[in-house]
């Protein structure tokens, strides 16, 4: 007897290995033996591959080994690997050759990168090793003089850095949530600390991917228009929205957007990738470019977009959802959303298991999933007599896709954050449509600095505005009794 066809099987198959490397990371099985299951599941599914049910369980079977595997072996680091040659204490300097492998980030007396080591040198001994490291380094005299002498480092550009290595420290009091965890989810297990410029060689090649090179030259343009054009606190906000960089963001802003649950607006997220997609499309649909060409023209402007903003979790994830909805487009099927939240989760998992548990995958395909199966529901519990006037309709859906981003949401958050807020779904109706005006105004900004530079002056008094009542609202939202609770 022939089994019913599953119903969108690559989302079935997506979470059952998910459930493998879950499984996988709470027991301690050596790797061979969840390799050899794998094997004998795809056996046993070749074998019976005329008989539905059976094939599509030891197919299953085949899946959830696969995702332990994969854990397993991304537990395995290299004998090479420059974890080992760190602890979480030593006094004796390292010095370790490798080329930087992201967009240094100065701050204060500080500038940091992830570095992708190549050789390491201690004790007089020099070893070949392989793997990424968080490089810190700290000048004690003023932050001008280190940026003079660190003017131009660039991803791809290859240093040897003297300085102490040693294993990340648990640096939060929440034991759910702390940077060691952060960094292990991103393939980073140590951390140099370079005291002093002068323990920065320059090398003068760089040997970075040109695609990933150019995104970040063009973010190096777009930074410069927006902190010229706007003043100092709203420009860090743009520049967060807009190209998804943190770290000017005032501390005190930052909490106050956690309290009210609406951080997430901080960050580049899926709106702003839709937001790119739906101008380039637009922009060569005016331009009368055939919709075949349309594709591959928009397609890779899509990604350089992804690396210039970092290419976090959520941008990966909207990246590829809307590549699969274009090319949905293309050859005239009907997109599935549920399918290419799937394949984007599959994806990422399989450069990185490690990212089932970061904090920003999970919120990224709640939040989606959440809203397109729940907002349908709420909808359903409204009149449509009321949906008939137009805005009321707006209001009512903007509040409903709130409450329902809120509700797949609201635990991720007070697990990792200890922090309730029943505030979220009324703030999240201002903040969002806030924000977004934010964001059009910012990419708006930075269009008009290149095609006519009279108008950049209004774009940069419209962001302001916008920035200032956000902040105002925000604020008094998390004054009302009830905003939010700091759970224990």
């Amino acid at each position: 007897m022939l089994s019913k066809p599953m119903k969108r099987p690559l989302v079935i198959f997506t979470l059952i290995f998910c459930l493998g490397i879950f499984v996988s990371r709470q027991l301690r099985i050596p790797f061979l033996p969840v390799y050899i299951l794998a094997l004998l599941s795809l056996f046993l599914s070749l074998i019976f591959l005329k008989k539905t049910m059976r094939s599509d369980i030891f197919l299953s079977c085949l899946i959830f080994f696969l995702g332990a595997a994969l854990w397993k072996n991304y537990q395995i680091l290299p004998r090479c690997h420059i974890s080992g040659y760190s602890s979480y204490k030593n006094n004796y300097p390292y010095t370790v050759k490798g080329r930087v492998d992201s967009q240094p980030a100065f701050k204060n007396n500080t500038a940091s990168f992830i570095f992708k080591a190549e050789e390491i040198q201690f004790n007089g001994s020099s070893y070949n090793t392989c793997g990424n490291i968080i490089v810190y380094v700290r000048s004690k005299k003023d932050l001008g003089s280190a940026l003079t002498k660190l003017q131009g480092l660039e991803y791809g550009e290859e240093l040897i850095l003297t300085g102490s290595l040693y294993r990340p420290f648990r640096s939060s009091a929440n034991n759910r949530q702390n940077y060691r965890d952060y960094l292990y989810n991103q393939g980073i297990f140590s951390v140099m600390n370079v005291s002093g410029i002068d323990s920065v060689a320059r090398l003068k090649q760089n040997r970075g991917l040109i695609f990933q090179r150019l995104a970040f030259w063009l973010k190096d343009r777009m930074e410069d228009i927006i902190f010229k054009r706007v003043s100092f606190v709203p420009a860090s906000i743009i520049d967060a929205m807009v190209l998804g960089e943190k770290k000017n963001i005032p501390v005190l802003i930052n909490n106050s957007m956690m309290k009210s649950g609406t951080v997430h607006i901080l960050v580049v997220s899926g709106f702003n990738v839709a937001l790119v997609t739906f101008i380039i499309i637009l922009s060569l649909k005016l331009a009368r470019i055939p919709k075949a060409i349309r594709f591959y023209i928009a397609a890779p402007l899509i990604v350089i977009y992804c690396l210039l903003t970092g290419a976090s979790t959520p941008v990966v994830r909207a990246t590829i959802m809307a590549g699969v909805f274009m090319f949905a487009c293309l050859i005239k099927r009907e997109p599935d959303i549920y399918n290419s939240c799937a394949l984007a989760a599959i994806f990422i998992l399989l450069i990185n298991p490690r990212q089932l548990f970061d904090i920003g995958f999970q919120l990224s395909f709640a939040s989606v999933i959440s809203i397109v199966y729940l907002y349908p529901k709420l909808k359903s519990f409204i009149t449509p007599r009321v949906l008939k006037i137009k805005y009321i309709r707006f209001l009512i859906e903007g509040c409903l896709v709130s409450l329902s981003a809120w509700l797949g949401t609201a635990g991720i958050v007070a697990y990792y954050f200890r922090t309730f807020s029943p505030i979220t779904a009324l703030a999240n109706i201002f903040i969002v449509p806030l924000a977004s005006l934010i964001t059009l105004c910012g990419f708006s900004l930075i269009a008009m600095q290149f095609l006519c530079p009279i108008l950049a002056p209004f774009f940069a008094y419209s962001s302001e505005f916008a920035v200032s009542l956000l902040l105002n609202i925000n604020a008094f939202l998390i004054k009302l009794p009830g905003a939010y609770f700091r759970l224990s």
